[in-house]
Parts: C-alpha cells; structure tokens; sequence
C-alpha cells in the first residue's frame, strides 16, 4: 500500500512524514528531474506502507517542476491514499490544492495540521463541519508534536477500502456548459482530464489518454475555450481559479469561528525578527554565534579524538606493529588509518555540530526571516529574498542549495544563484576552516575568511546583478510560523544530513588514502608533486604535498585537510605548515572547483557550457587570491 503526503509549502508536511518514518528514509530524484521525493516504511494494523513526501506545492498547475512531478508522480504512480496536509492557520489558500486533488477521484484523508497555532491566531475550526462539507474525513494533527498522526494512518487504510462521494466544485456557467460538451464527446473520461483540457494542460491529459484521444480532447477543448473568451470576454484559466477560490472562501466561511487573541511572546519576537534593524543585528550575531558553536564544540571533539583517543591508542601502536613490515603493506595500512582518524576527528565533529544548529533554524521558522530581512540586499545581487533560502542552505551543503535554484524565476537568477552558491563556504569547507584554520592559527583568522567569501560573493553578484542580461521577477515566499524547536525532529534532520558523509564520503575517504598510501611506496606521490611544483611551491608557496590534497578535494572538499593530514603524517598542521601557509590553503580550498557532486548538479540544472564557465572561473580566482595572500598574508598571520 502507497500513502502520499500533499500539501503547500511550510505546512508542516516533512515534519508528519519524518515523525511517521524515523530515519529509515530512501531520497530519490524523480526521474528525469532534479526533484527529491522522499519515501519510507510504516507497519500499521499487520500490513506494511509506503509513505511517500511529493514536493510542496500551492496547486496541480503546470508553473514550475514541483508541480508537474507531483502530478506526473499521481497519474502515473496512483497511490493508494492521498494524505492532504492542511494549514489550520491558511486554510482557504490551502483548500484550492484540496478541491484540486478532490477531482483526480483518488481516496483521500485530511490532515487538517497546525491547529494549535490557528488557536494561537483566534481561530477554531468545526472539525466535523468540515469533514461534511468536503465528503473526506479530516483529523486535526500537530506535527511537531506528534499528535493526530497515528490517527491519520489508521484513518487512511479504513478509507482505501471505501468508495468515497466527496464534494464537487460548482464552476460557472460557461466552463459547466463547455465540461458538458466535452462528456458528451468523452464519457469515460474522468472530469479531472477534461478540465485539464480546458485549461490546455497537455502534460496531464496525454499523461491520461493515448496520443490520438489526448490530440483530439485537447484539439475540442482549444475549440471550446476560444469560444467562451471571445464570446463572453472571460478568460478560462482565471474564471476555473476563481470558482475554485470563490467554493474554498465559502468552505472556510462555513467551518471557521475567529476569536481576538491575546498579543503572544512569539508576535512579539517575531516583530523584532524582521525588524529592519534589531533583525539585522539578530541575524548576524545568530550567524556568528554558529560558527562560534561550531568551532568549539567541533575543536573540542577533534582535539579528544586526535591526541586522547587515536594517536596514542591506535596510531603509535600500529607503527610499531608494522615497523618489520614491507613499505608497501606498511603505507596501505598506515594511510588507511589516518584516513580514519581524518574523518572522525575533522569531518564528523564540525559537520553534525553545524547541520544540528541549521536544523533549528529550519524547525524554528527563522530561515524565511532572513530572507524577508536580506531581500533588498540580495536585489542587489540580481536576486530576490526566495534566493536566501538556497544561499542559506549552501553553508550546509551546495548540492541540494544548488538544486534548490529551480524554484527561482529565471534563468537569468538561477545562473547567478548557482556561481553565488558554488562559492558559499559549505559544511565541508566549513572543516577545513575550522579545522585548519580555526584550530592552528585562531578563531578570528577563521571568521576572516568567511567575511572574505562574503565580500567575494558580493562583488561577484552585484556585477553579474549589473551585466547578465535576462528577465527579473518579484519576490513571493511563505512565511513559516515561528515554533519551538523539537530535540527529536533535530536530531533525526542532523543525521539524515549527516549520514551522506558516513555511508558515501567515508568510503571514498578509505580508498582515497589506501591509494595514496600505494602510490608513495611506489613514488607515484614525488612525481605528481614536482609536476605542479612550480605552481604549488614556486607561485603559491604552499608545501609540495598540499598540491595532492588540493586534487582530493575536487572528489569531497573535506578531503582536501584528510588527505593532507594523511600526506603531512600528522594530524598537527602547525608542525609542518606555517599560519600563512594554512590560511592560503584554506581559502583556496573553499574558493576552487566545486565539488564532484555539485559538477554534477550545475551541469544538470545550468548545462555544459555554464557549468565549465563556473569552474574555470573559480580555478582562476583561487589561484589570484592564492597570490595576493602570500604577498600580503605576513603582514596580517
């Protein structure tokens, strides 16, 4: 059995699905596309379900990707159920979706969710009038907390068994007569691909029919809706969104009771949120307050890793087993082990740390208050306030902030998005920072280079905002309430973040340095190095071994301090590389070449030619800002 969980944006959506399924979740892009659907396993009443998280989406149109996946997922797939996440707090805006998904005749329960914000805001829905006026059975739920969503299970596999007579929207006049002509023409099929016709969405219908009635039933509908528009002036699309709106506001007028609240603390935080100015103030002590988090609780576990657990208790002894040992088997054993204790003592601290903190700025509602508070800025940039969201997401990782950019407007913002976001400090480069940087040389040295990156992303985006030609848009983004995080949804988003290093980066961690340990034995290592030397050593200053670290890094960018650590035979950078030295490696690090996964995701969302143009670009301003620092860096380090 298949449940699918629809809903608008910021209803609580994930939340229901992530407390349903636990950890044990499957992330999947849709085929073709760069959309992710999530899916896990719930056992309930001896039978096992599959639970499905579409993307959010405002309705079944055809105006972005979300939209077409979900639809195409629905038509194709046809779950058994359809789990509706509703809004307490929104619901007329939510019920278009609803009445929307009502005509596509799939059995379906309402999660009406978020009931005790609504309550918050004064507003009470008759739960049971509204299971009546809709035909479909509604069970009030708060995600967050986990209330209601065993009921909404239970309720969905009663319901799969039943036949439902739910409610039908009555359009106007002119789209009933048109929809009867049209059943006259096709009776059996169902209303749902006839008003698709008449809205001339192809997709939906020729994913319905086969080609020659697809042809046919859309050929009539252009037919009869270019009749209706001329004779009665009336556009159709705009006449169908507006019974749909016009059937939601009397639903909601009918089940809704409003009641003046008392002025709550969380009105009274949020109007200092995104206020102006104290918001600003927030936002940038909250960002330094991360890094702050970040650096210590993360230098702390490296430092307990490092010099109180692997050096003396696994290292030394290892050496001293291996010592009678041929080069080659010492090397492949030695290296594997740095690269183990590279990934426990660098990575993992400073990764979950930082994926921990940006889980509760996305549980707590404060992420979309940074981008209403960074709008004007970011318009600067050839951007609007939704672009934060990506950018914001870039600290955590490039890869799902880079194929967040779909939800943008244009091409024109998604080009400039995606440089912008190829150049944040990721969660990885963040390792390396901190863990170079931060650890050897000192705290405000590390804050440095992300002011540097700052600017350099500012600079780059306000000329790409003046000279990229292309079409610009406004700026329209739900606002999420604001709610307390919950430490049990926290700690699952974090170690679903984290996990893809665990199962994918550590692995290639492994074989990276086994391969790095082979070819030093056999000096394979000496001869790469003198070929970039005059690079690495003679432009740069760097040591000859940062040059290998450097190419691990196109691979995972916390690769490149693993490797390094491997390369240097400690894990005490300040041992074997000046401050000047750690810094310059640092900021090339988090300036060049992307990562290979997000190589992959720029030239699936830009193309071939953009996603050269990006890398070539951040090679060479790498290199120029690699110099400038070993020129100027003494003076400062």
């Amino acid at each position: 059995m298949t449940i699918a969980f629809i809903g608008n944006p910021s209803v609580g959506k994930s939340v229901f699905f992530s407390r349903l399924t636990g950890v044990g979740v499957e992330v999947s892009n849709y085929p073709g596309t760069t959309i992710a659907l999530k899916r896990g396993i719930v056992k309930a009443r001896g039978k096992t379900i599959e639970v499905v998280d579409l993307p959010g989406i405002y309705s079944l149109g055809v105006t972005n990707e979300d939209e077409k996946v979900t639809k195409k997922f629905l038509i194709e797939n046809k779950p058994d159920i359809i789990v509706n996440v509703l809004d307490a707090s929104r619901l007329e805006r939510n019920l278009f979706l609803t009445l929307q998904l009502m005509e596509l005749d799939i059995p379906m329960v309402i999660a009406l969710n978020q009931v005790d914000l609504a309550a918050d805001l004064g507003i009470l829905v008759d739960i049971d009038r509204l299971s009546e006026l809709l035909g479909l059975p509604v069970v009030p739920t708060v995600a967050i907390w986990g209330i209601g969503l065993d009921e909404v299970v239970l309720v969905a596999l009663e319901e799969k068994e039943k036949t439902q007579n739910h409610h039908r929207v009555e359009y106007s006049h002119w789209i009933r007569e048109a929809l009867s002509k049209l059943d006259h023409s096709f009776p059996h099929l169902s209303p749902s691909v006839k008003t698709a016709a008449l809205l001339n969405d192809a997709e939906f219908v020729e994913l319905c029919c086969m080609p020659p009635e697809a042809n046919a039933l859309l050929s009539s509908a252009r037919r009869l809706r270019q009749n209706i528009e001329l004779d009665h002036g009336i556009s159709v699309p705009d006449t169908i969104a507006r019974d749909l709106y016009g059937e939601a506001g009397y639903i909601v007028d009918s089940v809704i009771s409003r009641f003046e609240p008392k002025k709550s603390i969380r009105e009274r935080i949020d109007s200092v949120l995104t206020s102006p100015y104290f918001g600003i103030v927030v936002l940038i002590s909250a960002l330094l307050l991360t890094f702050l988090l970040v650096f210590r609780v993360g230098g702390f576990l490296e430092n307990w890793i490092v010099n109180d657990l692997f050096e003396p208790h696994i290292i030394l002894p290892v050496e001293s087993i291996t010592s009678g040992m041929s080069p080659l088997l010492r090397n492949l054993i030695l290296y594997s082990l740095r690269g183990v204790e590279a990934g426990f003592a660098i990575a993992i601290p400073y990764i979950a740390v930082f994926y921990a903190i940006l889980s509760i700025f996305e549980d707590s509602g404060y992420l979309t208050r940074a981008a209403f508070l960074l709008d004007n800025l970011t318009h600067k940039l050839g951007l609007h306030g939704r672009a934060v969201i990506p950018l914001v997401l870039g600290f955590g990782c490039n890869v799902p902030a880079i194929m967040a950019v779909h939800a943008l407007g244009t091409r024109r913002e998604k080009r400039i998005a995606s440089l912008l976001i190829s150049l944040v400090p990721c969660s990885a480069r963040t390792v390396i920072i901190l863990g170079l940087v931060g650890t050897f040389v000192g705290f405000w040295p590390a804050v440095s280079i992300y002011i540097m990156e700052i600017l350099i992303i500012a600079c780059v985006g306000w000329i790409l905002g003046k000279n990229l030609p292309g079409e610009r848009s406004g700026f329209i983004m739900e606002m999420t309430p604001l709610r307390k995080p919950e430490l049990k949804s926290t700690l699952k988003k974090t170690w679903m973040k984290s996990r893809e290093f665990v199962f994918i980066a550590f692995p290639l961690l492994l074989l990276g340095s086994a391969f790095l340990g082979v070819a030093d034995s056999l000096g394979l290592l000496s001869v790469f190095q003198n070929l970039v030397e005059p690079i690495s050593v003679g432009l740069l200053g760097l040591p000859a071994f940062a040059a290998t670290a450097l190419v691990f890094g196109i691979l995972r960018k916390e690769m490149a301090l693993q490797i390094l650590a491997v390369l240097a035979g400690t894990a005490n950078f300040a041992s074997v590389m000046t401050p000047v030295q750690m810094y310059q490696f640092a900021v090339i690090t988090t300036i060049y070449v992307p990562c290979v996964a997000t190589i992959a995701v720029l030239k699936h969302e830009l193309g071939t030619k953009d996603t050269v143009s990006i890398v070539l670009f951040t090679i060479l301003l790498a290199l120029v800002v690699g110099i400038l620092i070993r020129i100027f860096g003494p003076s400062f380090l």
